[in-house]
């Protein structure tokens, strides 16, 4: 007899055991980078006093606590995530903000059982793209908003839209390897970055008025190079490869980073320019 498959399964087991330790430790840092991003989301969401939201992906919290202020009086969001960790931080974080709008479910948005038709707005900054059955899962989501509801999210446009990313990876790359869970269109970082693989998705799960914008933004990644190659090191696929390669190649990969980074410090610190997110749109 064939064991029953948990859905998203690997995916839950880095972020509970790997990217989420890392996440949480390194909150204020990935706020920073991601808030370029903040403004396009929130005035996309439009989200107004009395509105119920519900945030997925929400991590340490945010997107979360930054919606509860939008909805006073009388609203209320709802932050879920399968990552104890970055849930821990967005509890504490929402408490210390006087959040008491916010709320955080430890779940699968893929296949929780949220009540029909209970949400106005469902919003994402770089939650949707992990999912192992996307189908699935916008249905999902399109069932827990209202009819009318309105949904909202960020996704990255691919590696090659990633300057924060690619310009250290393609530099530590011939000492190292290249890190495994970065490819299009599969689980992982860039798993919507086909539009119209995106368009179709939403287009199946019942969604209209679909509209997929392509933004571009400046993402500072340290406050000089030795803080940013302390970033980079420390995340969690970098970590593994630096880990599996000998001494002098990890040695070698670092100080290619180094080269590679330099044309980018200025007086602001290390900042990428060319780093591109889909703003998606669309109406249940």
């Amino acid at each position: 007899m064939t064991a029953k498959r948990t859905p998203n399964a690997e995916t839950i087991r880095w972020w509970v055991q790997m990217e989420g330790p890392h996440y949480a430790a390194d909150a204020g840092r990935y706020d920073d980078l991601l808030s370029a991003f903040d403004d396009a989301l929130f005035d996309a969401a439009d989200l107004r006093p009395g509105e119920r939201v519900l945030d997925v992906g929400c991590g340490t919290g945010g997107t979360t606590i930054e919606a509860s202020t939008r909805v006073r009086p009388g609203g209320a969001v709802v932050g879920i995530d399968v990552s104890p960790p970055m849930l821990a931080l967005a509890r504490e974080r929402a408490e210390s903000a006087g959040a008491a709008e916010a709320e955080f479910v430890e779940a699968d948005a893929q296949v929780h059982a949220f009540d029909a038709g209970s949400f106005d707005v469902v919003m994402s900054r770089n939650g949707l793209m992990f999912f192992d059955d996307p189908n699935t899962a916008f249905a999902n989501l399109a069932g827990a908003l209202r009819p009318g509801g309105r949904l909202a999210f960020l996704a990255p446009e691919g590696p090659d839209r990633s300057e924060w990313i690619m310009v250290a990876g393609i530099a530590a790359a011939p000492h190292i390897g290249i890190p495994q869970g970065l490819g299009p269109n599969t689980p992982g970082p860039y798993g919507l970055a086909d539009p119209d693989r995106t368009r179709s998705i939403l287009d199946e799960a019942g969604f209209t008025d679909i509209r997929i914008e392509a933004l571009t933004r400046s993402m500072r990644i340290g406050a000089n190079i030795g803080d940013a190659i302390e970033f980079i090191r420390t995340m969690p696929r970098v970590a593994d490869l630096l880990a599996a390669a000998p001494t002098a190649e990890q040695h070698a990969a670092l100080e290619a980073v180094r080269d590679a980074l330099a044309p980018y410090l200025s007086e602001a610190g290390v900042v990428m320019h060319d780093n591109g997110e889909w703003l998606v749109t669309a109406t249940r």
